[in-house]
């Protein structure tokens, strides 16, 4: 049964080159979401990047999946205060 905008992660990880152990492990420390559809994995296209960005970390970098749930929730937050200091810069205009 073929998901929409979805992969099957055992494809995913044959083509990447990435290790299924570590997919798994993105998804038991919530870093990524994983949707089971008759006891098959598949993640949402729109993470793929995502995941490989955190197995370069990892491996050229030897990052830990605690060391890169931190960097995510700091660049979660840098891009909040991005987006904040954005809006902040458009109202300040109205007022210059």
């Amino acid at each position: 049964m073929a998901i929409q905008n979805h992969i099957l992660i055992t494809t995913f990880c044959e083509q990447s080159r990435i290790d299924n152990e570590f997919v798994h492990l993105l998804e038991v420390h919530g870093l990524i979401k994983c949707k089971r559809v008759n006891a098959q994995l598949y993640i949402e296209e729109d993470t793929v990047s995502e995941i490989e960005r955190m197995f370069r970390l990892h491996r050229e970098l030897g990052i830990n999946i605690e060391g890169i749930d931190a960097l995510n929730h700091m660049l979660q937050r840098i891009s909040q205060m991005e987006e904040e200091l954005s809006q902040l810069r458009k109202r300040l205009r109205l007022y210059e």
